[in-house]
């Protein structure tokens, strides 16, 4: 998929990845939290667009030297198609911009689309959390790339 782009989140992205959220996820974060968090300035937010129509979103929280990924998701329906690498391009190189020195997430363990995904782009198991996830419950493995 060639005619898409990246930029930073605004405010008025807030109902289109509170959407994406909802479709994507078991346990979505609120309109509400996303709103929060959107407006406070360790997050940083950023959105694939095609056709002027948000399809995909990712966040990370920038900690000391250190980001933190908080989710990245598209569409179902556009899966696969190169936009979450995109976004996770997008939030490497904002981090690194930073000053970071390392980039970390959690996934569930049975997300081996996005396994790969992450390990292809440098990403490194570094362990298990027990019982991460709820509905259904699930390990999340942790993963870190170093900047």
């Amino acid at each position: 998929m060639n005619n898409f782009s990246i930029r930073r989140a605004n405010t008025s992205d807030i109902d289109d990845i509170a959407y994406i959220e909802e479709g994507c996820f078991s346990t979505p974060w609120s309109r509400k939290s996303i709103a929060e968090s959107m407006s406070h300035s360790p997050w940083r937010f950023f959105v694939a667009v095609s056709d002027n129509r948000v399809v995909g979103y990712g966040g990370v929280y920038l900690i000391l030297d250190e980001g933190q990924i908080s989710n990245i998701a598209v569409l179902p329906v556009l899966r696969g198609k190169g936009l979450g690498r995109a976004i996770l391009n997008a939030i490497c190189e904002e981090c690194r911009a930073e000053g970071c020195a390392r980039i970390t997430l959690e996934l569930r363990k049975s997300n081996s689309v996005a396994y790969a995904l992450y390990e292809s782009c440098g990403f490194a198991s570094v362990g298990e959390r027990p019982n991460f996830y709820s509905n259904p419950s699930e390990n999340a493995i942790l993963m870190n790339k170093e900047l």
